[in-house]
């Protein structure tokens, strides 16, 4: 298998147009102008080797193994962790030496995504890319394209070649940014040590610079729980479906319903009319960090009470209907239910709908730094009991870019969970990173995207995770940007890569790195 791997790396190296041994920071190399059309094009050459190496995320190894291979044979010295992340220094271009030292960064994993007609076995086989030079697009034929980040380690293999003045660089390319950012929370922070700034290739907007991120924080209860017979003799079903949700960032802030909340609100008025019920069962949510578009619960309630329990449940519909009108197309409905034969006992509902009732979901508070910028959130993504396993399970992610309110989040969710009756745990997922309104990386992108494109560029924040916070943390002086081409739908059989905004990219770097000085 080794061997196999071997000649394997062998043969792509071998297929590839390299510069000389040793030619890479070359002092008497001189800095061509490129016209637009060059830049897509050397881009694009340096990305289509990488779209022949399987690089899902946790399976590295092979495209870590040939971005090693790649600058040993470019006449470099890289440095690989037991983590697979990589890392080398390339020398400055001639008149350059005395620039700051510097970090360009970018991750080496990508989410494959596949169509249901296609058979294609991710750690194996290739991506088959389209470009369209007429659209002006990069696709992929029946997969995700891997232009995230495949197009940032494009630009910085084209960086290594030459083609760009620039002082002492040092490149790191890490690991599973995707599903965890397990490479650059894991990364030796002395691989930071001297770098006075940090350019990561991973934005997907050209006519943006990112400045700031999110933290995140995964709070978890999963438990056993007690069940018993039940008491009352009238089982009934409520279920809300057809909810829009989305993503817990991207988002959080279009004022969407969520579906747990929506369904144990009810139950929070049946407690406020001292109405008797009992919960059998509940299941809300797919994932942590998405909008709940559906939950359902069983009840068990008194004959008596039906009547007075249909005629909450309209009115309360009704409600929400008016509250979401133009926003949601709700499908809520209540119906009698099979017979149950086992409900939680009175202190796990009592604490089950007290905490999905009263945890925090939604926006939290906005910057006032940056407009329309959400800075911290959370999101109430799973609720379920279960009575077949006698199970309870709870997910609600929380995010922002600010430290001290990621603490109290944190801290007041944590304390809810156990004032509930449960023992929460927590995940921490992502590292907040902070807006700095002095950061000299932001100045001189201002100045120079205006300078080139005649229009200022978009300052934005994220309020997501990207790895400049897991930096942030380990350096906390180092001067920080994100930049990128434009992408659309990554993670889908629909990601395009714009090839026309490559350039734009190309040239903001190109001046960022000539203008940083000491």
């Amino acid at each position: 298998m080794k061997k196999h791997f071997k000649f394997f790396l062998a043969g792509l190296l071998s297929m590839l147009t390299f510069l000389p041994l040793g030619s890479c920071g070359n002092k008497n190399n001189k800095n061509q102008e490129l016209s637009d059309k060059d830049i897509i094009d050397l881009v694009i050459d340096n990305f289509m080797p990488l779209t022949k190496v399987p690089r899902p995320s946790h399976h590295e190894e092979m495209i870590s193994q040939y971005l090693v291979d790649w600058a040993t044979y470019n006449g470099l010295e890289p440095m690989r962790d037991k983590f697979n992340n990589v890392m080398f220094d390339v020398p400055a271009t001639s008149g350059m030496e005395n620039k700051p030292f510097g970090v360009l960064q970018g991750h080496m994993d990508m989410v494959v995504a596949v169509a249901d007609d296609k058979v294609f076995d991710p750690l194996h086989d290739s991506i088959t890319p389209v470009r369209d030079d007429d659209k002006g697009t990069l696709t992929a034929s029946g997969t995700s394209l891997g232009a995230d980040d495949g197009i940032g380690l494009a630009i910085i293999k084209s960086v290594v070649q030459g083609k760009m003045s620039h002082g002492p660089l040092r490149m790191i390319i890490t690991v599973d940014e995707e599903d965890g950012m397990v490479g650059a929370s894991n990364m030796d922070e002395t691989w930071l040590d001297g770098a006075k700034f940090l350019i990561n290739i991973d934005n997907e907007m050209s006519e943006q610079v990112l400045v700031s991120t999110a933290s995140g924080n995964n709070l978890s209860i999963n438990e056993k729980v007690g069940f018993v017979e039940p008491t009352l003799n009238t089982p009934i079903s409520l279920e809300i479906s057809n909810l829009k949700g989305g993503h817990s960032g991207v988002d959080i802030d279009k004022g969407r319903l969520n579906g747990i909340r929506a369904v144990v609100g009810f139950l929070a008025i049946l407690d406020e009319n001292y109405i008797q019920y009992e919960l059998a069962s509940f299941d809300g949510g797919t994932a942590g960090n998405a909008i709940p578009t559906r939950a359902k619960t069983t009840i068990v309630i008194n004959d008596i009470d039906k009547r007075g329990v249909n005629m909450l449940f309209n009115e309360y519909k009704e409600s929400l209907i008016n509250e979401y009108a133009g926003k949601e197309d709700i499908v809520f409905e209540l119906n009698d239910s099979i017979p149950v034969n086992k409900v939680v006992v009175e202190s796990v509902k009592a604490g089950f709908v007290n905490f999905t009732n009263n945890v925090q979901d939604g926006v939290r508070n906005v910057s006032e730094d940056i407009q329309g910028l959400i800075e911290s959130s959370s999101n109430l993504g799973i609720a379920r009991l279960n009575p077949l396993t006698e199970n309870v399970e709870i997910i609600a992610f929380m995010r922002s870019s600010k430290i001290a309110i990621e603490t109290m989040m944190l801290r007041n969710q944590m304390a809810l969970g156990e004032e509930s009756g449960f023992t929460p745990e927590y995940t921490h997922t992502a590292d907040a990173w902070e807006y700095d309104p002095d950061s000299k990386l932001l100045a001189i992108a201002k100045e120079v995207y205006k300078k080139q494109n005649g229009t200022d560029v978009v300052v934005a924040a994220l309020h997501a995770g990207v790895e400049c916070g897991c930096f942030k943390k380990r350096k906390p002086t180092i001067d920080m940007i994100s930049i990128g081409p434009d992408i659309s739908n990554p993670h889908t059989i629909n990601e395009v890569l714009y090839l026309n905004s490559i350039p734009r990219t190309w040239h903001l770097l190109e001046g960022l790195l000539a203008n940083y000085n000491a």
